[in-house]
């Protein structure tokens, strides 16, 4: 398996159901849920606030939007490097609790990226040297 590259995923350290941890942004997500889904996208620099504010209202149909909120998550979270995927059952049964849990995610991560020097922690790469040709 010439060029195999494995890692390890990072996950979430937030609990989906972990509203109390930030009730004041769990009502804001749960009052105007694309508003809400915007300023995820603005706070990991992964979207702009009103445009994708604007597409989520757009697609307010409730499974077109829970697809649509999950890709922006798991773009959201992998720009704060987290490689765990959102589980599509997740999205499609509680999509404002996700999206509460990946916001407090995001706001954990960037508070301790700012406390630790901006810098993020490594994520550890293997990669397999080519077996030698033989002739």
């Amino acid at each position: 398996m010439a060029g195999l590259v494995h890692m390890s995923p990072v996950p979430m350290t937030q609990t989906t159901f972990g509203c109390f941890e930030d009730v004041g942004d769990c009502v804001y997500g749960a009052c105007c849920g694309a508003c809400h889904l915007g300023s995820v996208a603005q706070k990991s620099q992964s979207g702009d606030c009103v445009s994708t504010c604007l597409v989520a209202s757009c697609l307010s149909l409730p499974l077109i939007y829970n697809v649509y909120a999950k890709g922006v998550l798991q773009s959201a979270l992998q720009r704060v490097g987290v490689t765990q995927e959102i589980g599509l059952f997740e999205c499609l049964c509680c999509i404002g609790c996700v999206q509460c849990q990946v916001s407090r995610e995001i706001m954990n991560r960037q508070s301790q990226m700012a406390i630790g020097g901006g810098m993020a922690a490594p994520q550890v790469v293997v990669v397999h040297a080519p077996a030698p040709q033989t002739m």
